[in-house]
Parts: structure tokens; sequence; C-alpha cells
């Protein structure tokens, strides 16, 4: 038998584990602060605009150009004084997708110091296309940074300026590339005849990209004295120079482009069999062009070039008015195996006896 001083520690490792009596309860934790009720995405975003850091200034002038908050506008507007070119950018792209703040981006055009904040400012008034800033864009296509007059250019061609049309004849002319290509780009956008003999010299550019804006500029123009050179065009190193020569051959009603638009139906690449259904629906014959788009149809597999190579063939026989056959009529229904009952027919209306 074991003795009370052996049991001892037995003992108080019992009482140890006994719960506690109801008086003697454990105090309540104290309770968690009370978390500080979330800003809207909005508020959040224009009180870190005001941050010390101009990152988070700049990801705050961010977030409101993606939030597209009007309530924005004010602050957004104060942030074009930003010390920080990065942040200044930032709130030029937020307002134009605003759509606001024409007048002060274009000054900040001409005027900011930084090139990046210039070439944003030039394309933030593209989404404004406000006819009061073509000055300050023509003032664009002459600045330092070779980014601010591609810009430039580019809107410009989006409002279709016509007081552009003789600086971006000069641009044509640049030895740099992209100026080029810009200037090809923004003159096919304004279609001015004007430049019909400038886009003809540039379609035999060296720069490939610089020919295709070219031939597209001359269709756009609409000047039948561009067909020989388009014509030429169609046996250009570059398979879009070609496309492109031939869909503004069609623009003309001239069917020289044909042959290529019929092969380009064969092409492994979709884009090509799209752009080839576009030619060939646009100046193929009911002899050769819609069975070429029919069949071509039959066994295409991407639904989106099935459906260009549809509208090819809509449009296609809107031109030469031909009219779908009359849809045959519906097969009598044939009874069901087995049955020997008889078509049923209307019971007849009994015969009137004469009085």
């Amino acid at each position: 038998m074991r003795s009370f001083t052996a049991l001892l520690p037995l003992v108080f490792l019992c009482v140890s584990a006994t719960p506690a009596a109801a008086g003697d309860a454990a105090a309540p934790a104290p309770e968690a602060a009370t978390a500080a009720p979330q800003l809207p995405p909005v508020d959040a975003a224009l009180a870190r605009l005001k941050d010390k850091d101009h990152m988070a200034r700049r990801q705050a002038a961010e977030e409101l150009g993606r939030l597209r908050d009007p309530k924005a506008i004010p602050a957004l507007m104060e942030a074009l004084k930003d010390e920080s070119g990065w942040v200044r950018a930032a709130a030029v792209d937020a307002l134009g997708l605003l759509r606001s703040g024409s007048t002060q981006i274009a000054e900040l055009l001409v005027k900011d110091p930084e090139p990046q904040v210039r070439v944003q400012a030039a394309i933030s008034l593209t989404y404004l296309s406000d006819p009061a800033t073509e000055d300050a864009l023509l003032k664009g296509l002459e600045d330092s940074a070779e980014g601010v007059r591609f810009a430039s250019a580019r809107t410009l061609g989006n409002m279709r300026s016509q007081k552009a049309v003789a600086p971006l004849l000069t641009m044509l002319e640049s030895p740099e590339v992209s100026t080029r290509q810009a200037a090809a780009s923004a003159l096919e956008r304004i279609a001015s005849r004007d430049s019909v003999p400038a886009l003809k010299k540039a379609a035999g550019d060296a720069d490939p990209g610089v020919r295709q804006f070219a031939v597209r500029g001359l269709g756009a123009a609409g000047d039948r004295s561009a067909a020989d050179v388009l014509k030429a065009r169609l046996a250009d190193g570059d398979v879009q120079v070609r496309v492109q020569a031939a869909i503004a051959l069609g623009s003309f009603g001239d069917a020289s482009g044909l042959g290529l638009g019929m092969d380009l139906l064969k092409s492994p690449e979709p884009l090509l069999r799209q752009q080839g259904s576009r030619i060939v629906g646009s100046v193929g014959d009911e002899k050769a062009g819609l069975p070429a788009l029919n069949a071509a149809f039959a066994k295409e597999q991407d639904p989106g070039t099935r459906q260009m190579i549809d509208l090819a063939r809509a449009q296609l026989k809107a031109r030469l008015q031909i009219k779908d056959p009359p849809a045959p009529p519906p097969a009598p229904e044939k009874p069901a195996a087995g049955s020997t009952s008889e078509p049923k027919t209307a019971p007849k209306a009994p015969k009137k006896k004469a009085p």
C-alpha cells in the first residue's frame, strides 16, 4: 500500500487539472479593436494621390483612370502639376479616359519638360478628339522626341486633320522608319487627294510597313490614277503589301487582284484566308468567285474565318444581284414502319339537300 506521501504528487496533478470553479473563471479576453471602415475604391485612390511617395501617387492616378469616376477629375487636374513626370503622365492618361481636360493636356504637350508626359498627352488627345487641340498636335509633329512626333501624327490622322497633310508629307521623307510609318498611316486616315503623289512614291519605300500604309492610303484617297502603282505592288515581296494592293484595287472596281484572292482562300493562315475572301467578295464573279467562296466555306473549320467567308458570299451576291434559289418544299411524312393505317384526311363536309 502506497504511503500518503507517495500519493501527494498525484493529488497535486489532479487538483491542477480540475477546472476552476465558476467563481474563479478566467477574466474574459479584451475585445478586439474595432476595424476602421474601408473607404470606397475611388476615395482610397484619391487619398493615395496625396502620398509622399511618388510611386504611390502614380499608382493612385492609374487606378483612378481604371475606375473612370468623374468624381476624381478635380484631383487629377491638380495632379497635372505634380513634381514627378510619371505622376503627371498617369494623370494625363486618366483624364483622357475620363474625357476631360483637353485644354490642360494640350498645354502639357507643348510645354512639359518630360518627353513621357508629352507622349501621353498626344495619345490622350486621341480619346478627346477636340478640334481646339489641333494646333498643339501640329507643334507635336516638330517635337525633339521621336515618340511625341509619332503619337501626334497618329492622333492627327484619327482626327482627319486637313491642316496636318503638309507637315505629314514632309515627315514621309524622314530617314527614320518609324516616322515615315506614322506619317503614311496618318495620311491613310486623312485620305486627302493632295497626298496621292507622295503616297505613290512611298509605295516603293524600302520598308514594307511604309509600303503597306502607302498602298492603303492610295485606296482610301480613291484616286484611280494610282491603279498602275497598285498593280505593280501585286508582285511585292511582302504578302501584306500584296493583299492591301488587291483590296485597294478592289475599291476601284478593278479585279486585277482576284487571282491573289483566290490563292489566299487556300492559305494555311486564317488571316490570309479572311483577306482572300474579302478580295473575292469585292471583285469576284458568279462563274469563278462564288464557287470558290462556296468551296472555301464548305471546308473551313475556323469559326471567325467561316463567318468572314459567308459575309463575302453575301457581298458578292448583293453586288451581282444573285438571288438564292427557293427552298424545296418539305417532304411528305412517311408512315411509321409496320403501320397499315392510311394517311389521315380532313372529313368532308356533308352535302346540303336541295329544297
